[in-house]
């Protein structure tokens, strides 16, 4: 794999990318990959995923030492551009792109032996003299492989110097704790099969590890996993705070793994998803940027405005998410735990858990070994609890973890008679719990609604009870289409599902390690709550960074909010 961390104060528009792609023929094949992923960046960390995954490419809009600071991984090379290196957007205040700061920052991600090219005179002396004195020193001439780079991208071989990055002082302890070492690549267990589970599970593999996952039930997604369809949208605030951001980052990853390994129309459909202010009004950020509005706009479509009337939806303080749409849950699931490098187990139920000669074992009630692995990853939901607590007696440094609440909640569905029902707008609709109305099944189209949500320390509604509930919040959203929900139920074509998510107090996932630094590898990824499509590839591609020592796909001041052991 090829991880490039690119750094900018403004991305270029699309048309502008697809302008510069054309100057290099070789690259043709894949800017339609490229292009399709080149939208909404807004300042902050953006990631994308080319070639299946093996190519992934960090984009970080914002000021330059602002950017360098959130990353937390180190570079084997670096490349700066020539003029102005990464100006300031339009919004930020200008100042100098690169002075002595900035090269700090620079060389904060770097280590010794690490290769810097410099493209382009403009920089001048100053720019050279603070490179010196961050640690960087220009070798006499050019090197070949740096004249080769320079001639391939078309820029005379004149206009670059070359560093590497060779400090005269010894390296402080705070540089050893940002940039730990990555773990050599083996084997892992992962407990549970859900979506945490299997995202976790095909990162890793695609890395070159060989992971085990084990579930106590007979098959993937039999848990919450198991809800029948699901929506993937970004969260909207007006403040625009981490909330957002985190599930924009998550949205963008799942789209590209459905896009990967699903079939669009019959697994997945991002045709996108309206919100109506019914429960909560949900506004946009004041000074919301075209890039924003690429995500979430206030301005809906008339084609689809005409569509929500026709439902009876009253418009005013709607918004579109046009990134958004529906994910059949479990058919993600068995698709990521079908990748090569992935062995599933079923009818695992964990019991107890020791360490034992460099190795977790995972035993079951009778004491028989269900697998070992020299690292474990729980991502059982509210269960991974006991895990932590087993895996701390085993041996010590064990982080705690905050304690998940259980929430309840049902699904009301029903299939389509002969002819879809046009009441039901095609897009999926949000806000009074939601409505998704035209999904393909085996034998037609069908409908759903809801889900409940009910904190399972609470006596439990029984199913005539949920489906009241949501049938009053379709009513709500569509009052037109709430004859669909009648109709079924007279002709007892309504059906339910139910299942339970497991959150914390401030409905963010747990994600990361929980040993330290000379312990034995003990990660975690769970309590989703409600968001699991939203944050379950994000999540595994957190943990991945962090095994592997790569740049992680969050900024550091969110990857704190989402750390599996932030109850410290």
């Amino acid at each position: 794999m090829l991880h490039v961390a690119a750094l900018t104060g403004d991305a270029p528009d699309r048309v502008a990318l697809l302008n510069a792609l054309d100057a290099h023929p070789a690259l043709a094949a894949h800017a339609s990959g490229l292009a399709d992923q080149w939208f909404g960046f807004l300042p902050g960390f953006h990631r994308l995923v080319l070639h299946g995954g093996r190519l992934m490419l960090t984009l970080c809009v914002g000021p330059v030492q602002p950017m360098l600071r959130e990353l937390r991984f180190t570079a084997d090379s670096v490349l700066l551009g020539a003029d102005e290196p990464h100006p300031a957007p339009q919004n930020v205040a200008r100042g100098p792109a690169w002075d002595a700061w900035s090269t700090k920052a620079l060389a904060r991600v770097c280590r010794p032996g690490t290769l810097l090219s410099l493209h382009g005179p403009a920089t001048g002396v100053a720019f050279a003299q603070a490179l010196a004195q961050a640690g960087f020193t220009e070798p006499v001439g050019v090197s070949a492989d740096a004249t080769a780079d320079a001639r391939e991208q078309g820029v005379e071989t004149g206009d670059v110097r070359s560093f590497e990055y060779r400090p005269r002082w010894p390296l402080n302890r705070s540089r050893a704790s940002r940039h730990s070492l990555p773990v050599a690549i083996s084997q892992i267990v992962v407990v549970g099969a859900g979506l945490a589970g299997a995202a976790a599970a095909e990162a890793l593999a695609r890395r070159g590890w060989q992971v085990h996952v084990i579930d106590a039930a007979s098959q993937p997604a039999a848990g919450a996993s198991a809800l029948p369809v699901g929506l993937l949208l970004p969260h909207v605030s007006r403040d625009d705070n981490p909330r957002s951001k985190l599930s924009r980052a998550g949205v963008r990853l799942t789209l590209q793994a459905a896009r990967r390994l699903l079939t669009d129309g019959t697994d997945y459909s991002a045709s996108g998803v309206a919100e109506l202010s019914i429960e909560r009004e949900r506004r946009l950020p004041d000074a919301w940027p075209q890039s924003g509005r690429q995500w979430s706009d206030d301005n809906l479509p008339p084609a689809l405005a005409a569509q929500l009337r026709h439902s009876g939806a009253a418009l005013d303080k709607a918004h579109w998410h046009a990134t958004a749409g529906w994910i059949k849950p479990a058919r993600l699931v068995k698709a990521l735990l079908a990748q090569p490098g992935i062995h599933f187990r079923g009818h695992c139920d964990v019991q107890n858990i020791t360490w034992t000669r460099g190795q977790w074992q995972l035993h079951g009630a009778n004491g028989e070994c269900l697998a070992q692995a020299p690292h474990l990853l729980l991502a059982n939901a509210g269960d991974a609890t006991r895990l932590v607590a087993m895996a701390a007696l085993a041996t010590p440094g064990i982080r705690p973890v905050a304690p998940l609440m259980a929430m309840r909640g049902q699904v009301s569905w029903a299939v389509h008679p002969a002819t879809s029902d046009d009441r039901l707008p095609r897009f999926a609709v949000n806000g009074a719990g939601s409505v998704i109305g035209h999904v393909p099944q085996q034998g037609g189209e069908a409908w759903y609604a809801g889900a409940t949500y009910e904190n399972a320390d609470a006596p439990e509604t029984s199913v005539d009870q949920a489906h009241a509930h949501n049938r009053s919040q379709m009513a709500r959203l569509l009052p037109a289409a709430e004859a669909a929900f009648t109709e079924a139920q007279r002709s007892k074509r309504i059906m339910a599902w139910k299942g339970t998510r497991w959150t914390t107090a401030d409905r963010l996932p747990l994600a990361g390690g929980l040993h330290n630094g000379d312990q034995p590898g003990l990660w975690l990824s769970t309590a989703m709550g409600s968001r699991g499509l939203t944050f379950a590839v994000l999540c595994a591609e957190v943990l991945a960074a962090q095994m592997c020592g790569e740049p992680s796909p969050l900024p550091k001041r969110l990857l704190r909010l989402i750390a599996a052991d932030r109850a410290r």
